[in-house]
């Protein structure tokens, strides 16, 4: 297993952080459950800790949510689970095609 590192991920808007963790955070618990991650608010970041590989999928997957929720799009766990699979197969650039 590799090093355990921290990820930080910015909002612009802590109403689009409210949108990603879903209703008692059960969106961003799906995210450290699928890659064995910790994620934790503070203000308008969040703090990713894992190993390095899945620290990076979480937080390239936390920023896809972010971006959907930016612009207006509901964040449920199907979205929550296509954008990770996205990201485990390193189509995270579609991202912007999905709004």
């Amino acid at each position: 297993m590799g090093k355990e590192i921290e990820r930080i991920v910015n909002a612009e808007r802590v109403e689009d952080l409210i949108t990603v963790f879903g209703s008692f955070d059960e969106n961003t618990r799906r995210v450290e459950d699928a890659l064995s991650v910790a994620v934790v608010n503070r203000g308008n970041e969040l703090k990713i800790t894992g190993d390095e590989e899945a620290a990076d999928k979480a937080a390239r997957t936390l920023e896809g949510l972010l971006a959907l929720a930016s612009k207006g799009e509901l964040i449920d766990e199907q979205r929550v689970r296509y954008l990770m699979t996205l990201v485990r197969e390193d189509n995270d650039a579609q991202v912007a095609q999905m709004t």
